[in-house]
């Protein structure tokens, strides 16, 4: 088959846009939260309502959405996602702050849901991997753009929301223009076909769960962790920023690799970087120079774990099978999402410093475990 680059370039677009809005939300959140002096427990528990909301969507939005073109509920996504950023710089309040966070994981779930299934499906296999390395890099361009709105804007004041809002509607209606183009469909996800997907593919889930523990921890919790040594906030979202551009860098790179080496060793092989790299950053001085590179080689790291998912998931699964294990792989995403900054929270207000160290556990373990279950 040939790629439907149509199709490959409204979803990776779409991956983007919505990558900046959980990119600005992810640190400005948790900095907003603890200058208000909120607990770090709470702070895990807000980006908890995040996951909790691509978690829901995963069960509600197929039977909503199944008289919707894929490239539809992507841009009504995008809209919803639009209309939560609104709110967040419209009110102050905490609680109204958990249901903005699980309606923006909701409606950011479209992407996930719909999106990773049409990309796969529109992508000729031999050049799969580097589709993938395209895509995981245009998630980590927004994530780089929305952390340095922090410093453009400050957290003295609700802008930064507001133009992320405003960006976020301009791009839906850049992409329903070229959605229309897109020649390749994805099939309808099916609720009970999710299950069966876990069983026959349970280290792939295994993967995307820990990747969701590492990305939710690592970047709603670096920016409280960093400010808490000493760190100003524009530092620790410059941090943040700095870590995306080593995923930029890396993940197109390592498409090429995931094309030429078998791609579960790929996997392992990030596992464990991200594992030995996070245990170091625990032990680095904000006011050391390894602290760039280290953050820089983290996120290539830990983000490959999920672009050597992707690639595995269109290389042993097609057609039904395929739309299941994209929607499966939200709901893993969404569990990893919820246990990490909920866990984490907890050990750090009980363990000063300790921010990392779950995420290095999670990681090393889980390169034993994937490498002793695939020999």
């Amino acid at each position: 088959m040939n790629t439907d680059w149509w199709s490959v370039g409204t979803v990776t677009i779409g991956i983007t846009v919505f990558a900046i809005a959980q990119g600005l939300t992810y640190p400005l959140i948790s900095l907003l939260l603890a200058a208000r002096d909120v607990s770090d427990t709470t702070i895990g528990l807000n980006a908890a309502a995040f996951m909790l909301g691509l978690g829901v969507s995963v069960l509600v939005v197929p039977r909503l959405t199944r008289h919707l073109r894929a490239g539809q509920v992507i841009v009504a996504g995008l809209l919803g996602a639009a209309m939560s950023l609104g709110g967040f710089a419209a009110t102050d309040n905490l609680i109204a702050w958990f249901m903005l966070r699980f309606a923006l994981g909701f409606c950011v779930n479209a992407i996930y849901v719909f999106g990773e299934a049409w990309l796969n499906a529109a992508t000729a296999d031999a050049v799969r991997g580097r589709v993938s390395g395209v895509y995981s890099a245009g998630m980590a361009v927004g994530f780089v753009i929305g952390p340095l709105a922090i410093p453009l804007f400050g957290i003295e004041s609700e802008l930064a929301f507001a133009a992320c809002a405003v960006l976020v509607s301009c791009v839906a209606f850049g992409l329903a223009m070229m959605s229309r183009r897109a020649k390749v469909e994805p099939e309808k996800p099916q609720l009970s076909d999710l299950p069966r997907f876990a069983r026959a593919a349970p280290m792939l889930v295994f993967l995307v769960v820990a990747f969701g523990f590492i990305d939710a921890s690592v970047l709603s919790l670096s920016p409280v962790h960093l400010t808490e040594v000493g760190a100003t906030a524009a530092l620790a979202a410059t941090f943040l920023a700095v870590m995306h551009l080593g995923m930029i860098v890396a993940q197109p790179i390592l498409g090429v690799v995931l094309d030429r080496v078998d791609r579960w060793y790929v996997a392992t092989g990030c596992l464990a970087a991200t594992g030995l790299v996070f245990l170091s950053l625990t032990f680095v001085s904000i006011d050391s120079p390894s602290l760039w590179g280290l953050g820089a080689l983290g996120g290539a790291a830990f983000l490959g774990i999920y672009t050597s998912a992707l690639a595995i998931l269109g290389q042993d699964h097609k057609g039904p099978a395929l739309t299941a294990g994209a929607a499966t792989f939200s709901l893993a995403y969404a569990i990893g999402g919820v246990i990490g900054p909920i866990v984490t929270g907890a050990l750090v207000s009980s363990f000063p410093g300790t921010t990392f160290i779950p995420v290095a556990i999670i990681s090393l373990i889980g390169a034993v475990i994937v490498l002793r279950r695939r020999r």
